[in-house]
């Protein structure tokens, strides 16, 4: 199985869910909301595109979760820094 390239779950999810993300597990997630990955997982499993198998698969085995970020004024945290967007 091929490893999808960055972020090319999008055009698999397409419009439906702009702001809604898939992320790895093993990551720290600060600033985001982890949502039901059913509604997710249908969309990849009725997709034909070559790399959807690999999505459904990370949701099914809890590597990957659906996720929305709340940042709020454009800030960014990670692990103890602080980023600006300035």
């Amino acid at each position: 199985m091929k490893i999808a390239p960055r972020g090319h779950y999008k055009t698999i999810i397409g419009d439906e869910h702009p702001n809604v993300r898939i992320a790895f597990t093993h990551t720290p997630m600060h600033g985001v909301t982890r949502l039901n990955c059913d509604s997710a997982l249908a969309l990849f499993e009725a997709s034909d595109d070559e790399f959807a198998e690999y999505y459904a698969n990370g949701l099914k085995s809890g590597t990957m979760v659906v996720i929305v970020p709340h940042h709020a004024e454009n800030r960014y945290f990670k692990s103890g820094e602080l980023f600006f967007t300035t």
